[in-house]
């Protein structure tokens, strides 16, 4: 059962949590991150254009991505170049943007160092699947070609500064997120506790425990996939909770986690991504949600059998 003095607890570890990424991120220490990506890209055959979009995508996926349709819609990229550039984007958006602004604290707060660290480098390892596969495919696929990083040169001269100034910006810059997160988690957590009161996950469990039983997890993470479905923060909090009553062991929550992401994958494919695709390049567009939504399931799977044989 999820209690008041937890509730609060996780509450106060996810406003810490965001709100510190949120600062980091104003310090303008993740725009250095930009030479990891700066590798990838001279061993690509991708054009100036993509490059910079994809060295964009590592501070602001929709504005990496914008930029990629812009050049497209010039016929300075062609759809092959475009579709992979999206798959190869995964891991920097995932490193700089996603996980490090909101996944990684949350996971690390909530389910400590060992369940939420090893979460947070599977997540990492299956979006580096994704970009890896990409640039393969465009060593094989794209003409031979230079790819030249002035654009990426000058983002990475920008000085870090750590003032009040860049605290208080970093600090507005989270009340939005938080103001969306903070909600749906109490909520989310009280529904799962009212579900757990009455025992209606009983039913659920019986229908997917097929499927649990195949990747070795007890019924009872049916409340934890549930909650992910509805917020990716519910469904960490809830795995918390089974973590410290026992209920799982820590390869188990790890599993539950990396199929819930599945979950979660999906739904933002459906409500967002393919929205997003759509608008900025047309019919093109959903082509390249269901190639890029295929790889990350593709990638998600081949994590997920990895844990199950090696962990």
């Amino acid at each position: 059962m999820i209690h008041t003095v937890y509730l609060v607890r996780a509450v106060g570890f996810i406003v810490i949590g965001v709100m510190l990424a949120s600062i980091i991120v104003e310090t303008n220490i993740i725009s250095r991150l930009g030479v990891l990506t700066k590798g990838v890209c001279r061993i690509s055959n991708l054009s100036r254009g993509s490059v910079l979009a994809l060295l964009a995508c590592i501070m602001s996926s929709t504005g990496g991505k914008s930029m990629l349709a812009e050049f497209y819609k010039r016929g300075e990229v062609g759809r092959t170049e475009t579709t992979l550039t999206v798959v190869m984007s995964t891991f920097p958006v995932v490193l700089g943007e996603s996980l490090f602004r909101i996944h990684a604290p949350i996971a690390i707060a909530l389910l400590g160092p060992a369940v939420g660290g090893i979460y947070v480098l599977l997540t990492l390892f299956a979006a580096f699947i994704q970009t890896l596969g990409a640039l393969i495919a465009s060593r094989l696929l794209l003409p031979k070609r230079t790819c030249t990083l002035e654009g990426a040169d000058r983002q990475e001269d920008r000085s870090i500064a750590l003032d009040w100034q860049t605290i208080k910006k970093g600090a507005r810059k989270a009340y939005p997120t938080l103001r969306k997160i903070v909600p749906i988690l109490i909520v989310s957590m009280l529904a799962i506790e009212f579900l757990l009161s009455l025992g209606a996950g009983i039913y659920i469990a019986k229908a997917a425990s097929p499927i649990l039983n195949l990747l070795g997890l007890p019924g009872d993470v049916i409340y934890a996939l549930i909650a992910q479905f509805i917020h990716f923060t519910a469904g960490y909090a809830t795995i918390h909770a089974l973590l410290l009553n026992g209920v799982v062991t820590d390869k188990q929550a790890i599993l539950t986690l990396l199929v819930g992401s599945m979950v979660v994958i999906t739904m933002i494919y459906v409500k967002y991504s393919f929205s997003m695709y759509v608008s900025l390049f047309g019919k093109f567009g959903v082509k390249i949600t269901a190639i890029h939504y295929a790889s990350s399931m593709i990638a998600k799977i081949i994590t997920i059998l990895l844990v199950v044989m090696w962990y």
